[in-house]
């Protein structure tokens, strides 16, 4: 017999806490900066070490096939120098890739930016990239021909579009063609001044408004 009794906690103190299904299949983990967890696909941990030591605590997502499809995270940490470098992520992944869509805020040495970005990613998993990755860089050709053959493999990993504040104080919209080369600026600089740019594959303006 099941038993159903539910139980109320006033308060839980935990350093991770994981959500399963009915399988045992962790659905969402919620850690602290201690208990950060691997990047799984399949169930499996594709990026051994990844972020391990990084100052961030936060929640991962993940679907029915154990993967991880997206997450919060923040945090924040003291560099060399002791400036203060703080950041907070909040992502969504496309089907066995990275993240297509996410909002995030940077702070380094009392310099902001913040904002929405929309990326592109390619069709091939990134298991099967990082693993292809790994046997480009074992082998024995030159490393021009190893960073040849790596950006072919990544090809399509590109932020397509973004939204939000840079570190010059400009409000900005950016949006870029499938090379990741932007192709229309818009921007309301630190006074306040909007102008738009059209811009060629090359970065040259070719067009502005208001124009000159």
């Amino acid at each position: 017999m099941s038993n159903n009794k539910k139980e109320t906690f006033q308060e839980i103190n935990a350093e991770r806490l994981n959500i399963i299904d009915s399988a045992g299949k962790v659905k969402l983990s919620l850690f602290n900066q201690d208990n950060i967890p691997p990047v799984l696909m399949d169930g499996e941990d594709i990026l051994p070490g990844h972020r391990q030591k990084d100052p961030i605590s936060g929640i991962m997502f993940y679907n029915q096939n154990e993967d991880e499809c997206g997450g919060l995270i923040y945090g924040n940490g003291k560099d060399e120098n002791g400036n203060e470098t703080v950041s907070a992520s909040l992502t969504f992944d496309q089907y066995k890739q990275d993240q297509v869509v996410q909002m995030r805020y940077v702070e380094e040495n009392e310099e902001r930016h913040y904002g929405f970005s929309i990326f592109d990613r390619p069709s091939t998993p990134l298991s099967e990239q990082i693993k292809e990755s790994e046997r480009i860089r074992k082998s024995d050709k030159s490393i021009v021909d190893q960073q040849e053959k790596l950006a072919e493999l990544f090809k399509g990993n590109v932020e397509r579009a973004f939204m939000g504040k840079n570190k010059d104080g400009e409000m900005t919209v950016h949006l870029n063609d499938k090379k990741g080369n932007q192709r229309i600026r818009m921007v309301i600089d630190e006074n306040d001044v909007p102008k738009m740019e059209f811009l060629n594959a090359q970065g040259e303006v070719t067009y502005k408004l208001p124009p000159e």
